[in-house]
């Protein structure tokens, strides 16, 4: 109350002389989101070559795949990787705009066992020791679980649905409508599908995807709050990776 009682004041809305400052937290914000979205760009761009790097890796070492007699096509890697980035960056949106109705973030089943958002909490807590995670896969099974409940929906079966409706307790229970795309398609990225992403860089990813770059002197990084993020940003970011295309 007494925060909007200084917004709603003659002097907030209609000063003597100046700017509001209504006006100039509206700057602010699009200044902001704008520096943002262009942090999300480099982030992108540096996630994709960390992500097509990986994949070689994988299929070299735990595949065995003779690269040399079966080389990959690096433009279709670049394109499974962009699609793999943009569909992390949708759903990092739809998780923080809970007006949308579709991640049911209010589920702790959903919050702690399978969302992004616990995934960049782990991030923030991992950032210093990102290389002595180890050589696991639990940030990138978790995610293909995530991505395949978002493309085919949960519950998956008519039958499990009808249970779904009949339960009379659905506490921590949740439920999402599936998302036929072809972003989550998972034929669409079969190169990085078929292959297991190590801890270490996920957490690279995840982090570079949460975090500002930070600017000044000191560089300080803070955490990005994609709720805040305009379709026109969004756009933007998805627009300057257009053109980008990967080499071997």
């Amino acid at each position: 109350i007494q925060a909007m009682s200084v917004l709603l004041h003659r002097e907030s809305l209609c000063p003597d002389e100046g700017k509001t400052i209504l006006d100039e937290f509206d700057e602010n914000s699009q200044r902001n989101a704008s520096g943002v979205s262009q942090d999300l760009r480099y982030a992108l761009r540096e996630s994709i070559e960390l992500l097509g790097n990986e994949v070689l890796y994988d299929m070299k070492t735990r595949q065995g795949i003779d690269l040399n007699a079966d080389p990959v096509d690096a433009g279709e890697l670049t394109l499974e990787c962009l699609r793999y980035m943009y569909r992390m960056l949708f759903v990092l949106f739809i998780e923080s705009r809970q007006d949308l109705g579709y991640a049911p973030m209010k589920s702790q089943v959903y919050f702690s066992a399978y969302s992004l958002e616990s995934l960049r909490d782990i991030a923030d807590k991992a950032r210093d020791d990102i290389e002595e995670i180890g050589e696991g896969y639990y940030l990138f099974d978790t995610l293909e679980k995530l991505y395949d409940m978002i493309y085919s929906g949960y519950p998956k079966s008519e039958e499990w649905q009808q249970a779904f409706d009949e339960d009379e307790s659905h506490h921590d229970d949740f439920r999402i409508p599936p998302l036929k795309a072809h972003i989550f398609d998972p034929e669409r990225t079969h190169l990085i599908t078929n292959a297991k992403i190590r801890n270490h860089v996920m957490l690279r990813i995840i982090d570079l995807m949460s975090v500002t770059r930070g600017n000044g002197k000191k560089g300080t990084r803070g955490r990005i709050s994609y709720s805040n993020l305009g379709i026109n940003q969004m756009g933007a970011v998805y627009e300057a990776l257009l053109s980008y295309r990967g080499f071997i």
